[in-house]
């Protein structure tokens, strides 16, 4: 028995480690002449995405927002609308939100960096909190108004993440990018996705996106995937079933040293919320396995 664990702990692994991870988006700031000498070189083979210059409007904004805080502005500039051509739209925002920058206080600018640590920057390719305030800076109106900067990631979110909208959300790859944290994923599944119990169940994150419903491997697959492209260490473990049938599945990562469980597929598991430290998580349903189904 503990010979065959071993093996699907391994095949597991395998599967895991196949998910490539991706790398941050290069800074739309290396596209403005006047900033390029006070900027670290680029890697020979790396190169911004876009040939075309930035608008000047543009050019004279991210200069601005460079001079209050560059690492920030280095953070905007890889957000995907940077990336190739900038409209009205993304002017808008970026002018509302060095005015922010400008004029935040204390507390906003405590709030912002925390928002900024979502993911992990080294592998991420943009700050996705960072894209959901310039998605509501791009509005008319700004849903939460001036302070904008004081709110908490949910309720951000809640705010400018509007699944309906198929050229934000429609796209696996892009989407999949995205949420490049365990807390985006978890909100994510957690708005999106609905538990179905069916016959064979092997766990596939692809189906789940499309589909929008799946067993608890289908939920565990996209987790894992997500995880894994964001460079975290993530992978498909066996639990005893809360209702008594075969074994649950679930997805098991690492963060800051600790281990915890994702499982959006059972509501009323662990925490509750979607997230539980592992400890807490296996006291009533105990680890059996590794792996799908």
């Amino acid at each position: 028995m503990k010979r065959v664990l071993s093996i699907i702990c391994i095949v597991s692994l395998i599967i895991s480690c196949a998910v490539a991870t991706t790398k941050p988006n290069i800074s739309a700031i290396y596209r403005i002449s006047a900033l390029k000498n006070q900027l670290q070189p680029l890697p020979v083979k790396s190169q911004p995405s876009a040939k075309e210059p930035l608008p000047r409007e543009v050019q004279t904004l991210f200069q601005q927002l460079y001079t209050i805080d560059s690492t920030l502005a280095l953070e905007v500039g890889k957000l995907p609308e940077f990336q190739g051509k900038v409209d009205e739209r993304q002017i808008r925002a970026l002018t509302r939100f060095t005015e922010l920058i400008a004029n935040a206080t204390t507390e906003e600018k405590a709030n912002l960096a925390l928002l900024l640590k979502e993911g992990r920057p080294t592998f991420r390719r943009y700050c996705t909190p960072l894209q959901a305030i310039f998605w509501l800076l791009e509005e008319d109106e700004c849903l939460l108004g001036t302070n904008l900067l004081q709110y908490p990631l949910k309720d951000i979110l809640v705010y400018a993440w509007d699944f309906t909208d198929q050229d934000r959300w429609g796209s696996y790859k892009i989407v999949t990018e995205r949420l490049n944290s365990p807390e985006l994923i978890n909100y994510y599944e957690r708005c999106n996705f609905i538990y179905v119990s069916h016959g064979e169940c092997r766990g596939y994150a692809k189906i789940i996106f499309k589909s929008k419903k799946g067993c608890c491997s289908d939920f565990t697959a996209f987790s894992e995937y997500c995880l894994r492209k964001a460079g975290y260490e993530a992978m498909a473990i066996q639990v005893e079933s809360p209702t008594y049938h075969s074994y649950h599945v679930v997805c098991e990562y690492e963060e800051n040293g600790k281990k915890y469980i994702m499982d959006n597929s059972c509501r009323s598991c662990g925490s509750g919320k979607g997230i539980t430290e592992k400890k807490e998580y296996t006291k009533k349903l105990p680890q059996i396995g590794f792996g799908y189904m």
